[in-house]
């Protein structure tokens, strides 16, 4: 039988185990990716504004349709972006390898990007004209370059990488997910370009690293199981 005090400390190590925070695979000291990126248009210039009739435009061209699936994409997990392209069995519950190692690349996303954002300073298109409107959630952090266009393709990298049959629907998705941002009044064309070239070099370092590689191996291995691809 457990004394009260063994059962207190063993509350104690559960709910620190189960309020870990989830350590991402690199930070912005271990990849700095603003040398990869051109700089960003500038606030208040000519291109700027070419920039935000582009975003403009694509919101007057979406269909209420378009712009409820620009809202389900403002969620990043790996599951919002490529579940409609892959079976019923791609789910948490049963995925757990897979969603842990998933967790841990959106972590290092939000760890390698955030600080590039703030660098580079861009105002979001909704912020910057009253004729862009915030059609999503709004985020008010940098514009440049896309977190969400940097996350999709960093994840569409590895999991194409894991599913190389599904690399064409797995690419197109990403594209599509991407260009939710443009809809929601969030981000200008130029941050995506930016974001896939963050999500690009994420990805590669990741897929360089020993420690990623044993995770990778062992997520495949389930992911192509629960899938029926062995």
């Amino acid at each position: 039988m457990f004394t009260r005090r063994a059962l207190l400390a063993l509350v104690l190590v559960s709910g620190c185990n189960a309020f870990a925070a989830v350590q991402p695979y690199l930070t912005h000291k271990q990849l700095d990716v603003i040398p990869f990126l051109p700089a960003p248009i500038a606030n208040g210039s000519a291109e700027d504004r070419a920039q935000q009739v582009l975003v403009i435009a694509a919101q007057k061209a979406a269909s209420p349709e378009r712009i409820a699936l620009a809202n389900s994409d403002a969620e990043e997990t790996v599951y919002a972006m490529f579940a409609s392209v892959l079976d019923a069995n791609f789910k948490p519950a049963n995925l757990p390898l897979f969603t842990a190692m998933f967790e841990r690349m959106g972590e290092t996303e939000d760890a390698v990007v955030d600080p590039v954002k703030a660098y580079f300073g861009r105002t979001r298109p909704f912020l910057n004209n009253p004729d862009i409107k915030p059609l999503v959630k709004a985020s008010k952090s940098g514009s440049y370059p896309s977190g969400h266009t940097s996350r999709s393709t960093m994840m569409a990298i590895v999991l194409s990488s894991m599913l190389p049959e599904k690399r064409a629907a797995i690419f197109a998705r990403a594209n599509d997910y991407a260009e939710s941002r443009i809809i929601g009044g969030m981000h200008y064309p130029n941050d995506l370009d930016g974001g896939r070239r963050a999500g690009s070099a994420m990805a590669a370092t990741l897929l360089a690293s020993p420690t990623f590689n044993a995770d990778f191996d062992a997520a495949r291995a389930e992911l192509r199981k629960v899938l029926g691809l062995q």
